[in-house]
């Protein structure tokens, strides 16, 4: 798709046309508004031209090299149910014009499955049609986690209240960390298959976790099928905390980048599993606290941290390996659900970036994606991706390296480099996001770019989802950039 150029035949109408809607505007603005804002409209032309400008390839070269089209879903309000329809309409309407394929949204456990085993998804229902209407295919995220522990959320959403209630007596059933905090973000791992969570009312048999995850499911496969997958055509699966297959080591509540966080397998189930892998314990004193570095750590420093002895390597590789058996559950489960369907799986990886760097990778370690010189998580979950057909989505395709400060040692930009590699030696469809909300230029350029690096590694690269719909993605000083932006991907 190239860069964001004035190369290329099939660029230049949209160009003179932003050239001609910025200089009408600017006119009616000088005459009718003053000064002030018509000096905003120049700012917004100017980044237009500025992404414009950037291109270096010549026709020949942006002929030769030309990457596939990817299409641009926006991720709609994390409590989409919450906007009125006619806000809806206008911002739909103007993805539309822009040439948005689709829009992601989530349908929140909490939200469908107010008694157990009940399940009502009329709310929903409204903004379906409204994506139907304007012919916008649907990415339907099945949100078991709670949203309010993620930078960039603006609302809260919990657990169902009967599973809250439960775990007020058995706190056990959630993440557990070495300070004797849990955490609320998910259910823990080691209650995918501990039959303790109450089934609909009028019945005795008690539900494990993934059965819980699986009726959910299927009842929204029964309630949606006459839509897919002519509107609903993805299904991402709700794997951990914000979406994602990690452990939820870096609550907002708790955590402040660019801190490791804190590893989270100390309820009674994940204990006593890993102790059973490992023969001991699960190590104790490894963080004083979530915002440590690694090198104030005797767990993480580079010289000669316990992560680098065989009992720092067994420990990791069983808490990776938890985690992973955790997704592949998931994941046979979800393709069994919606088989026959004609809808896509896909699942989400965290871009944990910071200290990325540093020899340890303590943060990704500590959230689940332990990688050494003999082993590396990345590779082992884009082939347990591709073996049940589900896109490889990877967040942070917006963040340089040179953005995020020289203490964190972070590399976002190697992360997207190492995933989208692994997933094209295992043939494993790849997918993208932002990981925080932006309205720049360069922003949008990064994502062009990697894009386009990830593509030339040979990563079958699906779709890039962006974060996130409101009206000033679609205002008129923004609407050109992000426009200019779908239609570089579309190329």
């Amino acid at each position: 798709m190239g860069e964001l150029s004035e190369s290329g035949g099939s660029d230049s109408g949209s160009r003179k046309y932003l050239q001609f809607i910025g200089t009408g505007i600017t006119l009616g603005l000088v005459s009718f508004v003053g000064y002030k804002l018509w000096n905003v409209v120049r700012k917004t032309q100017r980044a237009v031209d500025s992404l414009v400008r950037k291109s270096t390839l010549t026709e020949s070269d942006s002929d030769n090299n030309k990457s596939a089209a990817v299409p641009v879903y926006v991720m709609c309000d994390l409590d989409v149910t919450a906007v009125p329809i006619s806000k809806l309409r206008r911002q739909f309407r103007a993805l539309k014009r822009a040439g948005v394929t689709g829009v992601m949204m989530d349908f929140w456990w909490s939200k469908v499955e107010t008694e157990p085993g009940v399940y009502n998804w009329s709310i929903y229902e409204p903004v379906l049609q409204l994506a139907q209407q304007f012919e916008l295919k649907v990415q339907a995220v099945m949100s078991f986690h709670v949203c309010g522990e993620c930078d960039g959320d603006g609302v809260f959403v919990p657990l169902p209240e009967f599973v809250t209630n439960l775990a007020r007596d058995q706190p056990d059933i959630l993440f557990n960390d070495e300070f004797g905090s849990t955490s609320a973000e998910c259910l823990s791992f080691g209650v995918d298959h501990e039959r303790i969570f109450p089934s609909a009312s009028g019945s005795t048999a008690s539900r494990t976790a993934i059965e819980m995850y699986q009726e959910f499911m299927t009842s929204f496969k029964l309630h949606f099928s006459a839509l897919m997958p002519h509107v609903i055509e993805e299904i991402q699966v709700g794997l951990g905390p914000s979406g994602e297959l990690r452990y939820p080591s870096y609550s907002l509540s708790k955590w402040t980048f660019p801190g490791i966080g804190a590893l989270q397998c100390y309820d009674i189930y994940l204990e006593d599993e890993l102790r059973s892998v490992t023969g001991s314990p699960p190590p104790r004193n490894v963080v004083r606290s979530y915002n440590d570095f690694p090198d104030n750590t005797l767990f993480f420093a580079q010289d000669n941290g316990t992560i680098f002895t065989a009992e720092g390597k067994k420990f990791f590789m069983a808490y990776f390996e938890r985690m992973y058996r955790h997704g592949e559950d998931m994941l046979s489960m979800a393709s069994k659900v919606f088989s026959g369907s004609g809808v896509k799986l896909s699942g989400k990886i965290s871009g944990i970036h910071w200290f990325r760097k540093h020899p340890s990778r303590a943060s990704e370690a500590i959230a689940g994606y332990y990688c050494s010189e003999e082993f590396n998580s990345y590779g082992k979950l884009a082939e347990l991706f591709k073996k049940y057909n589900t896109v490889f989505l990877f967040t942070c395709m917006e963040k340089k390296d040179s953005g995020e400060g020289e203490e964190a040692m972070a590399s976002p930009e190697l992360l997207v480099k190492e995933t989208s590699e692994f997933a094209a030696a295992t043939q494993c469809d790849y997918g993208g996001e932002n990981a925080l909300e932006f309205k720049d230029a360069d922003s949008y350029q990064m994502i062009l770019d990697q894009v386009d690096a990830c593509q030339s590694r040979g990563a079958a690269f699906k779709s890039f989802t962006l974060l996130r719909l409101d009206d000033n993605l679609i205002s008129w000083s923004h609407y050109p950039i992000f426009n200019r932006f779908v239609q570089e991907m579309s190329k």
